[in-house]
């Protein structure tokens, strides 16, 4: 029997058709399930990307601890894969990271440090200065975030659905799934659109409207791994051809759905990115398909949108049946 280790699982996931949720004949919404990757998210992708890059260019070694900053699936993937090589990792999560998403972090022997929502980003730099055996790993600025999605993912999306796309659409982080993905499918099709779906109080849908006081626009919002308070180094905005925003309750109901009718247990940014691939489906004509992908796990969000206390507490009662 051959052996199979744990980052030979990463990719090759599933490509589903949400039956459920096609708004008229011919016209289908599909969705990758990224939330079967081993840790849970898509992340395991970049990371295992970016550390084989850094190990390819010296600047990772046996005696390396890795450092990055994470709303909690990047940490996951840092501290899985460094633990598989014998590193050490510490990571900064913002103070909305979810229970269950620190646990995981822990679960995988890496140090979490929890710092606020709108500073955690500056740490993890500050942490990697104070060591040459500190390695950042900086997922928001390194350009090997987008390749690794143009290298895996774009390559399985536009396999798994033999060419047959007419828009993919994702939530931007980093914007490294948006950007790396859309790049491969347009370099096949040029006719496909790629369509960010943005939280309210992210920066990025009135900077790509042109808004000059667009860091006016930044609220918070609960959806975790999407949206961003400041403009990434490894966002495309030229790739984008139309960017659609949804809000807490959109995404969150689109959650319960998609566990409810589809069977799929999928987190806040996957449930944004289903209701925006929805609106896009409403408004072709068939014969058409959309893409989308269902970056993490819902099993990481015990604790908040499955939770009717929590739903609550945030104002969104209502959800709970």
């Amino acid at each position: 029997m051959s052996k199979i280790e744990a980052l030979n699982l990463i990719g090759s996931t599933p490509m589903v058709h949400l039956k459920t949720l096609d708004p008229k004949p011919g016209v289908e919404i599909h969705a990758k399930l990224e939330y079967m990757n081993p840790t849970g998210s898509m992340k395991d992708r970049i990371i295992a990307y970016m550390i084989q890059k850094g190990v390819e260019e010296g600047k990772i070694n046996e005696n390396t601890t890795i450092v990055e900053g994470s709303s909690g699936n990047t940490g996951a993937s840092v501290a899985m894969i460094a633990s598989t090589m014998g590193l050490k990792s510490i990571i900064f999560v913002p103070d909305k990271c979810s229970e269950e998403k620190i646990a995981i972090i822990k679960s995988y022997g890496a140090e979490v440090i929890v710092k606020p929502e709108l500073t955690y980003g500056k740490f993890p730099a500050i942490k990697a200065s104070e060591s040459e055996d500190y390695y950042h790993i900086d997922q928001y600025n390194n350009i090997y975030n987008p390749e690794a999605h143009y290298m895996t993912l774009g390559k399985e999306i536009w396999d798994d659905m033999n060419g047959e796309i007419d828009a993919f659409v994702a939530a931007a982080s980093t914007g490294g799934t948006l950007s790396g993905v859309a790049k491969r499918l347009k370099e096949n099709n040029p006719d496909i659109k790629a369509i960010l779906a943005d939280p309210e109080g992210s920066v990025y849908k009135p900077y790509l409207e042109g808004k000059e006081d667009y860091l006016s626009y930044i609220e918070s919002f609960h959806v975790e791994g999407a949206g961003k308070t400041k403009l990434c180094a490894t966002m495309n905005f030229d790739i984008v051809d139309e960017t659609i925003a949804f809000n807490d309750e959109k995404a969150i109901a689109m959650v319960h759905r998609l566990a409810r009718e589809e069977g799929l247990m999928a987190g806040g940014s996957s449930g944004g990115n289903v209701w925006a691939a929805l609106e896009v489906a409403k408004r072709m004509e068939a014969p058409a398909k959309i893409v989308t992908v269902l970056p993490d796990s819902g099993f990481k969000y015990l604790s908040k949108i499955f939770n009717p206390q929590w739903l609550k507490e945030v104002g969104l009662g209502h959800l709970v049946k």
